[in-house]
């Protein structure tokens, strides 16, 4: 079997919910692996502590899991509805995705992904969300 050494990449993420938009840019590393491709990236300090981002991108799913601090997990696939969570020290939140769309044009991980979900926090809907991501070579 042939790893593919890691790369740097640049990472933009666009989050969109109602009139809220919010700009993340981070710095990563991208693993790519077969048909799919694993971005790690740390959060920025926004209280959530030390916290680390994997990115899981495949050609029909994207699933984030954080580790540290905030431990969650989010799996997006068109179409469907998926269960997840999201943890701190004050306790465990169940997520619930229902993704409207999910559109992406990434070859080795490099690339862009678009997706839009209703959110649920234990059974109540919080929101619309539009997520856009750029991933690029560093």
């Amino acid at each position: 079997m042939v790893m593919t050494p890691k790369q740097r990449v640049h990472i933009r993420i666009e989050s969109q919910q109602a009139e809220e938009q919010t700009v993340q840019l981070a710095e990563g590393e991208l693993y790519p692996k077969g048909d799919h491709a694993y971005i790690r990236y740390e959060e920025a300090d926004s209280g959530l502590g030390q916290t680390f981002t994997i990115l899981k991108l495949e050609p029909d799913q994207i699933r984030i899991i954080r580790q540290g601090n905030v431990k969650s997990e989010q799996t997006f696939v068109r179409g469907e509805k998926r269960i997840g969570f999201y943890e701190t020290v004050q306790g465990k939140l169940e997520l619930e995705m229902h993704t409207r769309d999910l559109t992406a044009e990434l070859i080795q991980g490099i690339g862009w992904a678009a997706w839009s979900y209703d959110l649920y926090v234990q059974g109540e809907h919080a929101g619309l969300y539009t997520i856009k991501l750029w991933i690029r070579e560093e």
